[in-house]
């Protein structure tokens, strides 16, 4: 199966899709799969990050800067 792009008309697979003009307005970006997609595989890198301790470092106790 392929997604297309409805503004410009492009093909891609669903694995590497990627929206190609994120800069450009785009009517069709509301309820566009590709940009569905993509944002979901980042959601979920994001996550895998933040579980391998790569959130904020807050050095100590918070009790003990007050």
């Amino acid at each position: 199966m392929e997604l297309e792009c409805f503004k410009y008309k492009e093909r891609m697979s669903p694995e590497t899709a990627v929206c190609r003009h994120p800069g450009d307005y785009c009517k069709y970006r509301t309820s566009c799969i590709i940009y569905y997609l993509e944002r979901e595989r980042g959601k979920s890198s994001r996550r895998g990050q933040n579980k391998s301790g790569d959130g904020p470092d807050v050095p100590g106790n918070p009790e003990e800067n007050r």
